[in-house]
């Protein structure tokens, strides 16, 4: 059955016609969704560039850079052939995110919610875009596709993100560097933060077992004195583009939870 695109038409052509403009993809909509001609004519339906957009506004920025990430990887994983599934399994990187990140894509591509409420995991690929150092989210449909999904592949997932935490944690106590996390193996630091390991070497580490932590990028985090002023983390969330955001406030981080302090709890969001 044809995917039809719906009374919500409209602003899904825009949405495709303002990526295909702003970010240089040649692409062509139709009724069924949409043809890249130099991916070999792929089609993402309208249904696969919905769930990407999930709750945003379709003419929005937040739509539009999700659905531009979502058309770059079909037509890397079309250019692949069948090369494909090794090379995405090989990129696949667990990404963690708060709710209303531009990167987050909705409750169908978050697998699981760490304890403390405020990261949600997801798959991503690392170094298959433009920018080799970043980790983009993989969407549920192409993830299907290209087969990197199952209870096997999230668990080998999870356990590679253990080991790069307690890499992570072993390099804090060896190179004397304080207060600064850094990303190791593909991982940024709201990926680390999922390690048992990582959280334990903080949450201990001043024998209290809590450990105040700013990220306010996916590129580092602190938790240093210095830096867990609000103006600090809030100016370094703001200056930072969005897909590299963090959260603009301090995590509190113990050995089994990453959580967002109770009295920033209502009304938190990660990006505008």
């Amino acid at each position: 059955m044809p995917d039809v695109i719906g009374t919500d038409g409209t602003s899904l052509r825009r949405c495709v016609l303002a990526v295909s403009v702003i970010d240089d993809i040649d692409l062509t909509p139709g009724d069924d969704g949409v043809f890249v001609p130099d991916a070999d004519g792929v089609l993402i339906t309208w249904s696969m560039i919905r769930q990407v957009i999930g709750g945003q506004a379709p003419e929005g920025a937040t739509a539009r850079h999700r659905v531009a990430t979502l058309l770059q990887l079909h037509r890397v994983a079309v250019d692949l052939g069948a090369d494909a599934p090794a090379t995405f399994r090989d990129a696949l990187r667990l990404i963690a995110l708060p709710p209303g990140h531009v990167d987050h894509l909705g409750p169908d591509w978050a697998v699981q919610t760490l304890p403390g409420g405020a990261l949600e995991l997801g798959y991503g690929v690392y170094g298959l875009l433009d920018e080799p150092d970043r980790c983009v989210p993989l969407a549920p449909s192409l993830a299907e596709q290209v087969g990197v999904t199952g209870l096997q592949t999230w668990a080998s997932l999870r356990e590679y993100t253990e080991r790069m935490g307690a890499l992570a944690a072993a390099r804090l106590s060896r190179d004397g560097r304080q207060g600064v996390i850094r990303p190791v193996g593909g991982c940024d630091v709201l990926a680390l933060l999922t390690s048992r390991t990582l959280r334990r070497h903080l949450a201990e580490g001043d024998g209290v077992g809590m450990r105040a932590v700013a990220s306010p990028t996916r590129r580092r985090a602190w938790y240093d004195l210095r830096h867990m002023d609000p103006g600090f983390v809030q100016a370094a969330w703001h200056l930072t583009d969005e897909p590299d955001r963090g959260l603009e406030i301090p995590l509190l981080v113990t050995a089994d939870e990453v959580a967002v302090p109770k009295q920033h709890r209502r009304g938190r969001h990660a990006s505008r």
